[in-house]
């Protein structure tokens, strides 16, 4: 068999991976009003899926110029803990 295309109905599928690392990144920045923020999940080095986190209001007012206050607004939002606390590296590129 080289190749057969199946319909078939509607049904849920959920892959589930362990996830090690993440990525945060400036995606759209509204000055005094909200920032966008890419953020890339990691199995090691793999990349194993992208999502976009909004930060607006209040939790925009609360950030300041603390990123690490962004770093736990996206633990939190991905419901992720992180390893240690020391590992945690706010760098600018």
């Amino acid at each position: 068999m080289d190749e057969t295309k199946v319909n078939v109905q509607d049904s849920i599928y959920t892959k589930i991976m362990i996830i090690n690392n993440i990525k945060i990144r400036t995606n759209r920045l509204s000055l005094f009003n909200s920032i966008s923020l890419g953020v890339s999940l990691f199995a090691d080095n793999a990349l194993v899926e992208n999502k976009t986190i909004d930060v607006t209001g209040e939790d925009y007012n609360n950030w300041g110029n603390d990123d690490q206050y962004i770093v736990n607004f996206v633990l939190n939002k991905l419901g992720l803990t992180p390893a240690q606390a020391s590992n945690i590296r706010v760098t600018t590129q």
